[in-house]
C-alpha cells in the first residue's frame, strides 16, 4: 500500500528496515526454538512448580521463574511452552488455573521488560539506542524485579480462595537433557558476546543460531518450523509503514511527547506510551516514538518500560496474553477479557508508577 501510494519508493521502504533487529529477533527464535524442543520449559516449569508445597509458594515460584526465563528469551515464547504446563499442574493441584495463567502471562511481560533481548520492542530499542546489554538491564531489571511483588500480591489477594484446596503433585514431561545442555551452553556463549559487545548484539544472536545448526543433533528444519517467520515478516513490513508515519506525522508526535527533567514529564510521557501502546500495540507505537527518543535519550528507558508494562492492562495488550488465552481455550479454559481486566488495570497502573519514579530519581 505504501509503495503503490507512492508515499516511499521501493529503496526507500527497504532502507528503512532494520535488519539488525530482523536478525536479533531470527537468533533468539532459534535458540528458543532448540529448547522447546528438547523440552527445557516444560521441564523446567515442572520442577519449579512441584516443588513449592503450598499454593502461596507455587504463585511465588511460578511468576519468579516466568519473569526470569522472559529476561532472557522472548516472552511470547516462554508462554508457549510453559502454558499447557501450567494447566496441568493447575488442574492436578485442585485449583483454579485462571490465577496462575494471569499470573504467568503478566510477569513474563514484566520481566522481559528488563533486558534488550526480553521482547521485540525492546530489541527495537536496543537496535535503535546502541545501548549496550548491561547498561539497559542495570537500569531495567531492578524495576523489573520489584515490579514482581504487586504482582504477586494482587493476584493473592483477588484470588486467594481459589488457592485454598491445593494439594501437592506433579506432571510427566518429555526431556532431551543433552540437547538442552548443548543449547544452555550456547546461549551462556552468545550471553557473554553481549555483555562483552565484541559484535553487535544481532551479529552475537545470530552466531549462537548457527551453532545450533552445526552442533544441535537434529535437522535445522524441525528449529526452523518453530520459528515465526510470519512475525519477521510484519515487523519488516512495520518498519515501511512506521517510516512512512514518521515522514508525515513524526513532528506532531515529537512535540506530544517532548520530555522535560520533571516527575510529572516523565508520569506523562509514560501515561501516553500506555494509552499508544494499547491503542495500537506496543511495537508500533515503540517504532513510531522511536524518533522522539532519538531527539532525547533520556526517553529510550521510558518507552521500554511504560511500552511492555502497558502490555499488562488487558488480554489484548500483548501477543503473550493473548497466547495464554487461545492455548487455555484450547484445553477448555476461559480466561475472558472482563477477569483479567480485574488484574491488569491495577497492576499496570502500580507498576508503571514504580517504574516511572524509579527511572526519574535513580
Amino acid at each position: 500500500m505504501i509503495l503503490s501510494l507512492g508515499i516511499l519508493s521501493f529503496e526507500e521502504a527497504i532502507s528503512a528496515i532494520d535488519f539488525h533487529t530482523i536478525v536479533l529477533l531470527f537468533g533468539m527464535m532459534v535458540l528458543t526454538a532448540y529448547l522447546g524442543l528438547a523440552g527445557f520449559f516444560d521441564y523446567l516449569a515442572m520442577r519449579v512448580i512441584t516443588v513449592s508445597g503450598n499454593s502461596k509458594r507455587l504463585l511465588l515460584i511460578l511468576i519468579l521463574s516466568s519473569a526470569f526465563l522472559s529476561a532472557l528469551f522472548v516472552n511470547d515464547t516462554i508462554c508457549v511452552f510453559m502454558t499447557p504446563v501450567v494447566i496441568k499442574i493447575a488442574l492436578a493441584s485442585n485449583i483454579n488455573p485462571i490465577p496462575l495463567l494471569i499470573a504467568l502471562a503478566t510477569s513474563a511481560n514484566i520481566g522481559s521488560a528488563a533486558t534488550i533481548i526480553g521482547n521485540p520492542q525492546n530489541m527495537l530499542i536496543g537496535m535503535s539506542s546502541k545501548m549496550s546489554f548491561l547498561e539497559f538491564a542495570k537500569n531495567i531489571a531492578p524495576i523489573s524485579a520489584i515490579c514482581l511483588i504487586p504482582n504477586f500480591v494482587i493476584i493473592y489477594l483477588l484470588y486467594r480462595r481459589d488457592f485454598q484446596n491445593f494439594k501437592v503433585s506433579k506432571a510427566e514431561v518429555q526431556f532431551d537433557k543433552r540437547l538442552a545442555i548443548k543449547t544452555l551452553a550456547v546461549f551462556i556463549f552468545v550471553l557473554c558476546l553481549f555483555i562483552s559487545e565484541v559484535y553487535p548484539i544481532s551479529i552475537s544472536a545470530l552466531i549462537g543460531a548457527a551453532l545450533m545448526f552445526l552442533i544441535g543433533g537434529i535437522p535445522p528444519k524441525k528449529a526452523l518450523e518453530k520459528v515465526d517467520g510470519g512475525l519477521l515478516l510484519f515487523f519488516c513490513n512495520l518498519f515501511v509503514v512506521m517510516h512512512a508515519f514518521e515522514r508525515e506525522y513524526g513532528y506532531y508526535l515529537v512535540s506530544a511527547l517532548s520530555l522535560e527533567n520533571t516527575l510529572a514529564s516523565y508520569l506523562t510521557a509514560s501515561l501516553i506510551t500506555v494509552i499508544g501502546s494499547n491503542l495500537v500495540s506496543n511495537v508500533p507505537f515503540v517504532m513510531m516514538a522511536l524518533p522522539v527518543a532519538k531527539h532525547d535519550g533520556d526517553f529510550w528507558l521510558i518507552l521500554a518500560m511504560a511500552s511492555t508494562f502497558a502490555g499488562n492492562l488487558t488480554l489484548l495488550g500483548s501477543v503473550a496474553n493473548l497466547i495464554v488465552a487461545e492455548t487455555a481455550h484450547r484445553y477448555g479454559i476461559n480466561l475472558s477479557f472482563g477477569e483479567y481486566l480485574k488484574v491488569g488495570v491495577p497492576l499496570t497502573f502500580v507498576t508503571v508508577l514504580i517504574g516511572t519514579i524509579m527511572l526519574y530519581y535513580l
